[in-house]
């Protein structure tokens, strides 16, 4: 006969099983802990950076925008919201100029961000097509990407020259009663953001065209098999595919054309024609370099912060709905 098993020792059984998995999941939380420690090692380098010129920084703007400051940056009164209230224009003084360069940051976004995009996307797709030294043209396609903005700047200045035959002959197409493209309040801001699309294309051309080599072969064999053309490939299939990669570039594209600075600074100088190229960023470097105004211009610093979260946020939101993710 079976003998039976007590209930005690089933208990003790239980328990002898555990004792191992016990053990198994203390060692795996201390490797856990240990590689988490390891991390924070390696890490320690950029985030005493980051902490240091990055979240400091941020957090003593915040700060200074809420006190009327001294030209040593000292905090001599506390001032409320009425620097934001300022360059709002909700202070009933009528005074809409920090209102404007918003606008006017929001119209270059728009000029730049999507022919940025459609041009290096035009550029990826022959990049990708099979014919002689195309090594050579993606080197060529790339190659904006190691010249920095301000050396950028320099070498369109000399080409936006009134001694330039091209420039001359778009003036005189265009009847523009100037000598040069950037001292004309319809053509400034035009000719910058041609300027910024060129300098971003070779960042947005390498990005794009990865998206493009990350999608499978096999989707567009089985659809030439199907009798696809090539504008049905890339309609149903390339362009579906890329939008993680553009809704990428949008963002990335939008928070740079938001800050960009050193072009206009170049081209430019001072304030454009008719203000036509005041952006926000330039009136942030007049308030606190030129007048010394570093309560005010820090509370612009934190509302060009808002700006672009609110702006990434949105575009997020709406866009990723529509993103395709394999």
């Amino acid at each position: 006969m079976r003998k039976p098993v007590l209930l005690k020792d089933s208990v003790l059984s239980d328990k002898r099983v555990g004792l191992p998995i016990a053990a198994k999941r203390a060692v795996s939380q201390h490797q856990q802990r240990k590689a988490f420690g390891l991390a924070l090692l390696y890490l320690s380098p950029a985030l005493l950076f980051l902490i240091a010129f990055t979240y400091i920084p941020f957090l003593r703007s915040i700060w200074l925008s809420f006190f009327i400051t001294n030209p040593q940056g000292d905090t001599v009164r506390f001032n409320g919201i009425n620097y934001y209230t300022r360059i709002l224009n909700l202070d009933g003084s009528g005074r809409s100029e920090y209102l404007q360069s918003m606008l006017t940051t929001v119209y270059f976004s728009l000029l730049v961000v999507p022919l940025g995009i459609v041009f290096a996307l035009a550029l990826a797709l022959l990049a990708t097509l099979n014919v002689k030294a195309i090594l050579f043209f993606r080197t060529i396609f790339t190659s904006s990407i190691a010249i920095s903005v301000a050396s950028a700047s320099v070498i369109w200045a000399l080409i936006y020259s009134p001694t330039t035959r091209a420039t001359q002959w778009i003036i005189d197409l265009l009847h523009l009663n100037t000598h040069s493209l950037l001292q004309h309040s319809s053509t400034a801001l035009f000719a910058v953001a041609f300027m910024t699309t060129w300098t971003s294309l070779g960042f947005n051309f390498i990005v794009t065209l990865a998206g493009i080599q990350a999608i499978p072969k096999d989707i567009y064999e089985s659809a030439r098999i199907d009798g696809a053309s090539s504008w049905q490939s890339f309609r149903f299939i390339t362009l579906p595919l890329l939008t993680p990669t553009l809704l990428f570039l949008m963002l990335i594209s939008t928070i740079q054309s938001f800050q960009a600075f050193t072009q206009f600074n170049v081209l430019i100088g001072n304030e454009g024609p008719d203000s036509a190229t005041d952006v926000f960023v330039f009136a942030i470097f007049t308030a606190f370099w030129k007048d010394n105004r570093y309560g005010f211009a820090s509370a612009m610093s934190v509302v060009l912060f808002l700006i672009l979260l609110a702006l990434t946020s949105i575009q997020y939101r709406l866009l990723d709905q529509r993103v395709h993710y394999q």
